[in-house]
């Protein structure tokens, strides 16, 4: 299955499959901006690699499908053997999508109905797939939901909705409850948890539903919960799409030495003179137009005079492995002149939440760039 971003000044296919921009066959669909045929990306997927306590590598990627898959739809079941059925992979091939202006209105309705006698609740309320199926050993929680009745069940009826933080209450807070006795709060990460973007596109695949045909590495057990979402604005963020995995390693097995990336194959109008950098402290992979003017080619619609930049940035990437400290974003000491010297920390060179008094909320931003030739 795929959906479409579409709301902001990019159109964007998104597949459910750790895939994306792009349609299968031979056609980018990362049209930006919106309208114009010119698109900026080929093809996109997640990457997640590791080894075992045996050093064995467990691996799910894949590029362009044109061996086989890595990954599948459905959640896994939670007892540690991490299994799917082909009839879970069937009934979730399916994307979700969801928007803001919905719940908006949903809420407004809830709080005085009789302001709104025509209104009619999205259908998509009804069949948004807030619970796995216990019977069949999946988790009770999938995607988010405001349980507005407490009771731990979704039923739009009774006032529950998909999850946005339309207050801002569930930002990283210090929590003076958990103060430590160097006078640090922790806080909690419940902001991960709920629907982001003014559009949104929610899905759940995992990397068991097959055997791993494109890389042919061992598989992990891992259910991912993805979101694509987009904004409606009137700046850059209107030209920017967005990603966030939860990743759930559903095996009995820690995954040691872990890796895991977008791969991107970035085609900016014309592909066969895109050149390709990073930007360390930013955190950005880029990718740009090799010469002054972008023409048309390769089945693309080039950009022309003064073409632009497109850029990948893992603006929250994984959280650092916890250990009880606010880890600072600078360290001092003085070198063999006595003078003192401040520098980074190296996560905290690209990374975010370091030095701001909140206890293990700080998360790596780009720690590697990597590239190779299609040939």
């Amino acid at each position: 299955a795929s959906a479409e971003l579409n709301i902001g000044g990019v159109r964007a296919r998104i597949n459910n499959g750790g895939d994306m921009w792009w349609d299968l066959a031979d056609v980018a669909e990362y049209e930006v901006p919106y309208g114009s045929k010119k698109t900026s990306m080929f093809a996109g997927a997640l990457w997640i690699g590791g080894t075992d306590i045996n050093g064995q590598l467990k691996l799910a990627a894949h590029r362009y499908r044109q061996i086989g898959n890595d990954f599948f739809p459905g959640p896994l079941t939670i007892d540690g053997t991490a299994a799917v059925s082909a009839e879970t992979c069937i009934k979730y091939d399916k994307m979700n999508v969801i928007y803001r202006k919905d719940v908006d209105e949903f809420l407004a309705w809830r709080a005085n109905p009789s302001e709104y006698p025509d209104y009619a609740m999205p259908a998509y309320f009804l069949t948004y797939p807030a619970h796995g199926d216990v019977y069949l050993g999946q988790s009770l929680y999938l995607a988010p939901f405001f349980d507005a009745d407490q009771d731990g069940l979704y039923d739009p009826t009774m006032g529950d909705y998909p999850y946005y933080d339309i207050a801002n209450s569930l930002c990283h807070k210090p929590d003076p409850t958990l103060e430590t006795e160097e006078g640090i709060v922790a806080g909690g990460i419940l902001a991960d948890q709920v629907l982001k973007g003014d559009q949104t596109i929610w899905w759940v695949f995992n990397d068991k539903g097959n055997v791993h045909t494109e890389t042919q590495g061992a598989s992990i057990g891992l259910e991912i919960r993805a979101q694509a979402f987009a904004f409606s604005t009137n700046d850059e963020i209107n030209n920017m799409t967005f990603y966030s995995f939860e990743i759930i390693n559903r095996s009995t097995y820690t995954l040691q030495e872990t890796y895991m990336s977008l791969w991107t194959d970035p085609d900016l109008g014309y592909s066969l003179d895109d050149y390709i950098g990073c930007d360390v402290a930013r955190g950005l992979g880029y990718c740009y137009n090799g010469d002054q003017y972008d023409e048309d080619g390769q089945g693309a619609f080039g950009y022309g005079d003064q073409p632009p930049a497109i850029g990948i940035d893992f603006f929250q990437g994984p959280y650092l492995d916890p250990d009880l400290i606010d880890n600072p974003a600078f360290k001092q000491y003085e070198d063999s002149t006595g003078a003192t010297v401040t520098e980074n920390c190296n996560e905290a060179v690209n990374g975010v939440n370091f030095g701001n008094g909140i206890i293990d909320d700080e998360r790596y931003g780009m720690r590697r760039f990597v590239y190779h030739n299609n040939s």
